[in-house]
Parts: structure tokens; sequence; C-alpha cells
């Protein structure tokens, strides 16, 4: 099915393709390659991977992504586990060329700085503008003093947003944050489907503050 899927994509004009490993079944590393493997004979665009140990209970090593990457298999990788090393040592056995892409925002900054890619996850899809900021400081200016401040204005939504996903589920959930935050700065974007709880109301005056300490129009209503 995702071979299928795959095809699809590109034959819709995909420019590349993130895959997230099979979950719940607990394959081992070697049949999670061979998976990507397979994929990538089906497909001519790249396979980047969606790593999150925490949700798939998969965990290809370094020396697993850099074998799939020698072999073409695929182009680069998202990473959603808290070790900011790992994206250092996969950039640093290519010299850069693998696409190592931050994939959860308390990795964010130091992945960044390591010359990461790029930066999918929370923060840059509740505000954009402001993920945007750091990246170019780091990415493009080379400016460490300002992407500092920068992430000092960062972090405690970060924090905020990512509190139930470290604790394992003490604090809001973060996709309750995330679209609570887009409904106050727009688009709204409604609450999130059950069994995802909306954001507690004891919760929204420090959202609405941290937003505003970013520069952002506020719907408090």
């Amino acid at each position: 099915r995702t071979q299928e899927l795959s095809q699809f994509a590109e034959a819709e004009g995909a420019d590349s393709l993130l895959i997230v490993p099979p979950y719940y079944m607990a394959p081992t590393p070697h049949q999670v390659m061979d998976h990507y493997r397979r994929i990538a004979e089906k497909v001519s665009i790249p396979i980047l991977v969606y790593h999150n140990i925490p949700l798939t209970s998969v965990d290809l090593k370094t020396e697993h992504l850099l074998k799939l990457y020698e072999e073409g298999a695929i182009g680069g990788v998202k990473m959603s586990n808290p070790e900011p090393d790992r994206i250092c040592e996969l950039l640093q056995a290519t010299n850069g060329q693998f696409f190592v892409y931050a994939g959860i925002d308390t990795v964010a900054f130091e992945g960044l700085c390591h010359g990461a890619a790029g930066w999918i996850s929370g923060i840059p899809s509740t505000v954009p503008s402001a993920a945007k900021d750091l990246y170019n400081a780091i990415a493009v200016e080379g400016n460490l003093v300002k992407a500092r401040a920068l992430w000092k204005k960062l972090a405690p939504l970060m924090r905020l947003q990512f509190q139930a996903y470290h604790s394992r589920g003490e604090g809001a959930h973060w996709f309750s944050t995330m679209k609570a935050a887009l409904n106050m700065i727009g688009p709204p974007v409604g609450d999130p489907a059950p069994p995802i709880l909306p954001l507690p109301d004891s919760i929204r005056p420090t959202l609405i503050r941290l937003l505003k300490d970013l520069g952002y129009q506020v719907k408090e209503a």
C-alpha cells in the first residue's frame, strides 16, 4: 500500500516523500530498511525517513540510515527524537550532503547550528514567521547572538507545547496547544478530534502571553 501511495504522490507532482516506518508490529531495523528499499525501487523522487522512535518503536541507527543513503534508497531524514547529536553525526558522516531535518522543537536550535536542512515540527506549523526568523538567523546570516535572542522567546512556547509529550501525559497535548494557538492568531482550525481534548481554560492565559511576546496579534475570545 505504501508503494502504491508513493507512486500516486509522484504521479500527482510530489517532489519528495516523507515516509514513516511501519509501526505497531515492531519490525526489526533490517526489515524496515528493506521496506524503504522496495519503495525506492518504485519511485524516482527522493524519500525521507520520518524517524520517530516514541511513536513507532522503530530505531534506525546512524549506520542503518547511512547504509540506505549510500545505496540511494533515501535522501534524508526527519529526526524526531530529542538527540541533537544524531543530527550532527549524520551530517558529519556525509559532509552535509544528507538532508537532515530537525523533527522535534526541542532539538531545533542545536540541529540548525549543526547544519540541518530545515525544521519540521509544531512550532513552524504554529508560528511560522518566528520559526523562519530563527532559521534565517542561523542558516543564512550565521548570527548566533540574534538566534539566541529569538530562541529565548520561542523556547517557552515550545516547552508549553511539548510538556505532555516529554512527561508522558502531564499537561495539555501538544496538538491541543497548537490548534488553540492557531485559533487565536489565525487561520482558525477548530478543536482537535477526539480523543484529544481542547486546550484547558487554565492554560489559555499563558498561551496568549507567549504569543503576544512573539509579536502576534491575539484573538482572546
